[in-house]
């Protein structure tokens, strides 16, 4: 797939220095919930089970033509969202990107990608979305994506820190995602 920016694709294993680059990066996995790599190969075999995923996507910048992150369309984990209307064949969205490139706009135009990948070619009927409260960039990403805040999940996750943080929990249906395309066109 492909944006304005943005080329994204399945992970290979020539992605593993790119891939190294950013899985080692002290505020990377803690905002995803694991730690930072700390050994190239146990990163290899990480990426290994992220090439067997068929809608894990490398995130490429074009201008330098480097992976940078990565975004997943992925079966909804119903735990993170109790109390949700979760229709049948439902999607989550989760993804991480290199502290490099934080603040860019790389990772709405992204997500705005898979959404469209997901709803207009896959027919998903809704795609869920959730952050850690204290990841407010995230936070900050989900609503230029168009998300809709459903609810909090109290005391979800531990935060880099060690405290625990509430998980908010979003959603977006096919409808939602139809209406924001038509005011998007004017």
């Amino acid at each position: 797939m492909e944006t304005e920016r943005l080329f994204l694709r399945n992970y290979t294993e020539n992605d593993l220095d790119d891939y190294w680059e950013y899985v080692q990066m002290k505020n990377v996995g803690p905002r995803c919930g694991w730690e930072p790599y700390t050994d190239k190969q146990k990163a290899f075999e990480r990426l290994k089970v992220e090439i067997a995923k068929p809608h894990q996507f490398a995130i490429i910048i074009k201008d330098i033509n480097k992976v940078v992150g990565s975004i997943e369309l992925m079966n909804v984990k119903a735990e993170r969202y109790p109390n949700a209307n979760i229709k049948e064949g439902a999607k989550e969205i989760g993804y991480l990107l290199s502290e490099k490139y934080w603040g860019k706009g790389y990772m709405t135009e992204a997500i705005k990608c898979v959404m469209a990948f997901a709803f207009d070619t896959l027919k998903v009927p809704q795609i869920f979305i959730s952050h850690a409260e204290a990841n407010v960039g995230s936070g900050r990403v989900q609503d230029k994506a168009g998300f809709k805040k459903i609810g909090r999940i109290k005391n979800y996750r531990q935060w880099v820190d060690g405290t625990m943080t509430d998980s908010i929990c979003r959603c977006m249906t096919k409808r939602e995602w139809n209406n924001l395309q038509r005011r998007a066109k004017g």
